[in-house]
């Protein structure tokens, strides 16, 4: 037996995943597609991610990212037995951020099926255009004239900042989940994988989590521009003085970063 929810259709794709045959669920389910990696076991279930490509007659490609999961939930009070589809709150997330103006992947769709006793789970997100993951960008970001390195850095903390402001925390803010189109003061920030993505009451502690964990995967980073990152974040200018309390948070980011 199978039951099928359609959270999500963008209304101005619709046309184009008609035309594809992958406007219901069990086409986008059943629709090969080539793995970025082996999907991922855990969680009792599985979960992965691939790229497709639309072909269309009188328009550019319509490249998506399609992921699908089985089984693969997040136990919480609302659903302590089956858990909750950790792409539901990933697809809840992205929409949150379009409706704030934060820069993330466009959700295409958003579907949850129950097949023969199975949860599954469908999230389609456009190709970020132009956009490059920070992790591909830091070598020769370095190498950039210096106003355009350290106004790009600003904008990088600015955006971490306002998705913060939002009383979200990453927890899984690496480099190569934050893209980056443009530079200096022209640089677009967009964030993804926002799986698990969570709410969180205490802005010290999603500071805390976050920033740790950028710190500890950015090794190219220099110790003034990692200083000069936190103080974007926190609002202040590249001369502006950290407070007892911000000099201890940095202490603690920098100790963390080095687990």
């Amino acid at each position: 037996m199978k039951q099928t929810s359609y959270h999500y259709l963008d209304p101005l794709v619709a046309p184009a995943l008609a035309a594809h045959d992958l406007a219901q669920f069990e086409a986008l389910w059943n629709r090969e597609i080539a793995w970025f990696e082996e999907p991922n076991q855990r969680r009792g279930g599985w979960s992965g991610v691939g790229r497709l490509v639309l072909q269309a007659e009188s328009a550019e490609p319509l490249v998506l990212f399609v992921k699908k999961q089985q089984n693969h939930g997040r136990l919480t009070w609302r659903h302590p037995w089956r858990g909750e589809p950790t792409f539901r709150r990933e697809f809840n997330r992205l929409r949150q951020l379009a409706a704030t103006g934060i820069h993330a992947p466009r959700v295409v769709a958003y579907a949850e099926a129950i097949q023969s006793g199975q949860q599954c789970a469908v999230l389609v997100t456009e190709n970020l255009h132009d956009f490059v993951d920070l992790e591909t960008l830091l070598p020769s970001l370095q190498q950039w004239p210096r106003t355009e390195k350290t106004g790009t850095l600003r904008q990088l903390a600015q955006q971490v900042r306002r998705f913060h402001d939002l009383g979200l925390v990453h927890r899984a803010l690496y480099p190569k989940h934050l893209f980056v189109r443009g530079k200096a003061e022209q640089a677009e920030i967009a964030l993804i994988d926002l799986e698990k993505a969570r709410s969180s009451l205490c802005a010290s502690s999603r500071m805390l989590f976050d920033l740790s964990a950028l710190q500890r995967h950015t090794p190219l980073l220099t110790r003034s521009q990692r200083l000069l990152f936190f103080k974007h974040y926190l609002g202040l200018n590249s001369t502006g003085k950290l407070s007892w309390f911000e000099r201890w948070c940095l202490t603690r980011i920098m100790r963390r970063s080095r687990r």
